[in-house]
């Protein structure tokens, strides 16, 4: 399935010039704001699944499935953000991800090869994105290990549904991006 819009090229969009300045600027200030928004959804998402107790009956090995399908979930929503994010940088040379766009633009002003540029901010994207993992796998294993209140069974809960909840985030930025690009292309 592909996501709305899904023919629309860089071609087709017309955004005004921007300096390098205000790109860089933007880029960060959406980097902010969306590190932040993805954190509050995803450990919304984790905790209500927790605190609901539907999946506390279950072993681990079911457990340990669901997760790892999680991160399936999680993944087809990242695959459909970096394509948008890909649209952005190559329509505006903005960013919601500055890691992504550092990387676009380090490897645009050394090769003008269109796949380089791609891999380069899809590894810029998808790297930061792996290290946002880090906390919650820390924060909910560490509170497993510091708290008798808290069990494996629950962390696991809560980073599944915390994966579900990054996996709609990217979906919904996604969207979100692509209806910014849409109508700017369209006021254009």
């Amino acid at each position: 399935m592909t996501a709305p819009n899904a023919e629309m090229s860089v071609e087709c969009l017309r955004i005004p010039a921007l300096s390098n300045r205000k790109r860089w600027a933007i880029s960060l200030l959406a980097t902010i704001a969306s590190t932040y928004a993805l954190d509050a959804v995803a450990t919304a998402a984790g905790m209500i699944l927790v605190f609901s107790g539907l999946m506390l009956g279950l072993d681990h090995g079911p457990l340990l499935l669901f997760l790892a399908s999680t991160y399936v979930a999680w993944g087809a929503g990242l695959l459909v953000n970096l394509k948008v994010n890909w649209l952005l940088l190559e329509s505006t040379g903005t960013s919601t991800n500055v890691l992504s766009k550092a990387l676009y633009d380090l490897v645009g002003h050394k090769s003008k090869n269109v796949r380089t540029r791609q891999i380069a901010a899809a590894i810029g994207y998808v790297g930061t994105e792996f290290a946002k993992e880090a906390p919650y796998y820390l924060g909910a294993f560490g509170a497993t290990l510091l708290s008798d209140s808290i069990s494996a069974k629950e962390a696991i809960i809560f980073l599944g549904g915390a994966n579900l909840g990054a996996a709609v985030y990217e979906y919904g930025l996604a969207r979100a991006m692509r209806t910014l690009l849409h109508r700017s292309n369209n006021a254009a």
